[in-house]
């Protein structure tokens, strides 16, 4: 079984307004719907997708539970559940494996942000055909892409030294699972008392317990929805 999580536990604090970015409401096929929908939408239609796990705030849970019939509607097929966020997005992330745990099967796991809603086609085609990839070999993938501006390492603002743009790279989402790969390498962290508290995505954390993570073509348009001015369609 292949499981999308959907990490949307963000508090938009950022973003402002009333509401999380999650929540905001965009055009998309002729409708306003809500941006973890169109999100969600996109990525059940291009990906091997069998169940999606919504992870959200507590508050909010229910609010989700009584909108996504828009989503379940085109995937009757799909499984849907809706499971609780944490106070970071690490916690998010743990919580949501637990919640595909109880699913039978798990072999594979995609993890998206939810306030990433612009997926083109291409992008979303090289996503599903690197899950295929997935193995005990390689059991992580993330997609990058290329560092194009200086990058300065400094202490307190002051220039202590250029890093390599060569050899650096900007981190996106779906980040893709082996899921028992994973497990194991997980498992094994934990009984040697390794596991930290807190990583900023799955792709760091996959490293700290010693798994292989690979790259791939990320897409400069699958930015991150922080600012109200970022729901500008890119050109």
């Amino acid at each position: 079984m292949n499981v999308l999580l959907l990490l949307m536990g963000g508090s938009g604090e950022r973003f402002g307004g009333s509401i999380p970015k999650q929540f905001v409401t965009m055009p998309f096929e002729g409708k306003e719907l809500p941006l973890y929908a169109v999100t969600a939408i996109k990525l059940l239609r291009a990906l091997p997708i069998d169940a999606c796990i919504l992870v959200v705030s507590r508050q909010f849970s229910k609010q989700v539970k009584n909108s996504i019939g828009e989503i379940q509607r085109e995937f009757p097929d799909r499984k849907f559940s809706v499971t609780a966020a944490g106070i970071t997005r690490f916690v998010s992330f743990l919580n949501g494996v637990r919640a595909a745990e109880k699913l039978p099967s798990l072999e594979r796991i995609a993890v998206h942000d939810a306030n990433r809603p612009y997926l083109n086609p291409d992008f979303l085609q090289r996503v599903s055909q690197t899950m295929g990839l997935l193995s005990a070999d390689t059991p992580v993938f993330i997609p990058a892409i290329p560092v194009v501006d200086s990058v300065v390492r400094h202490d307190h603002r002051r220039a202590v030294c250029y890093e390599r743009r060569d050899e650096l790279a900007f981190v996106q989402t779906p980040q893709l699972i082996h899921y028992p790969t994973f497990r194991a390498a997980h498992e094994n962290a934990v009984a040697r008392g390794q596991v930290q508290m807190d990583f900023t995505d799955e792709g760091s954390f996959s490293l700290s317990i010693g798994l292989t993570v690979a790259l791939f073509e990320g897409d400069p348009e699958n930015r991150k929805i922080t600012y109200p001015h970022d729901l500008e369609r890119p050109k």
